[in-house]
């Protein structure tokens, strides 16, 4: 789509006034403040004392494909036919929260601060990384509304509305790269078999290195004892198939009504759960 691209992104470090005016009116007195921190973490070149450049994102490679190159990013240059050298990227001299989905942890002092002079429990639920969570609330879901139909989100191609009035139980992927295909194989593999499995493809324009192509979604969606589907992207044109942004919300709003829970997810539902898988849990803020 475009020769080259920079994202200039901000993080809050402390909490900003529509947050705080948020929690102060709309929670019940003394309700608790689950705090999300993503740790994911990327080496960067440290420009000024809150200002990083940081080469490449989080999505099909790592942080050592795009600073020095790879195997991996050779044998893909060369199915490409391309003959370019390494990539050629400005030296990394610390690790920092990456860019997009990393914590900066000067917001939770604020936000403790905050709670502790409104009488809130503070709750940290912490990540290893985007998807970690996302086996949590499938189950989470799938027990509470006792669904048999998984709902696969991917990027932005997600709906939690349409997800909850077809009593499904979603499970977000951060793109249709290998990881996100292993993390939801590896959940398949954890979890009692779907009745029904929906995949959302999200289409980033290019057949780039990382990327899992839809034979490897579909083997995935295959995996439902009755129907696996991939939902709204035409495997021909993926990963163009940029119409398949308009499509997926109407698709989705002609399935059947499913299912609907009786109870609320409490915070011990949440911990509980979390336990039982890698790379996510939840604690008080002065919990270890």
């Amino acid at each position: 789509m475009i020769a080259r691209m920079a994202y200039f992104r901000l993080k809050w470090l402390r909490l900003p006034l529509a947050y705080r005016r948020f929690l102060t009116e709309r929670l019940a007195p003394g309700a608790p403040i689950v705090l999300v921190e993503d740790g994911s973490a990327w080496p960067v070149g440290r420009v000024a004392e809150r200002h990083v450049f940081q080469t490449g994102a989080r999505g099909g490679l790592g942080p050592e494909d795009y600073l020095h190159g790879s195997s991996r990013m050779a044998r893909f240059q060369q199915e490409q036919g391309s003959s370019r050298p390494a990539p050629v990227a400005p030296p990394a001299d610390e690790w920092a929260a990456e860019a997009e989905w990393g914590f900066a942890p000067e917001l939770r002092d604020d936000l403790a601060s905050f709670a502790a002079r409104h009488a809130r429990p503070l709750y940290r639920l912490r990540l290893d990384e985007p998807e970690a969570l996302s086996p949590v609330v499938a189950e989470l879901e799938r027990r509470r509304r006792g669904t048999d139909r998984l709902l696969v989100e991917s990027f932005i191609m997600l709906d939690p509305v349409q997800a909850g009035r077809t009593g499904s139980a979603p499970f977000w992927t951060v793109f249709a790269v290998e990881h996100s295909a292993a993390a939801l194989e590896r959940y398949l593999d954890a979890t009692e078999p779907y009745r029904d499995i929906d995949v959302l493809l999200f289409n980033h324009g290019v057949r780039s290195a990382g990327m899992a192509g839809v034979d490897r979604w579909s083997a995935l969606a295959r995996r439902a004892r009755h129907r696996g589907r991939l939902l709204a992207v035409d495997p021909d044109r993926f990963p163009a198939d940029f119409a398949s942004l308009a499509r997926f919300v109407p698709l989705l709003r002609r399935e059947p009504a499913g299912r609907q829970p009786h109870a609320g997810i409490t915070l011990t539902d949440i911990a509980d759960e979390a336990a039982r898988w890698p790379g996510v849990r939840l604690t008080p803020n002065d919990g270890r």
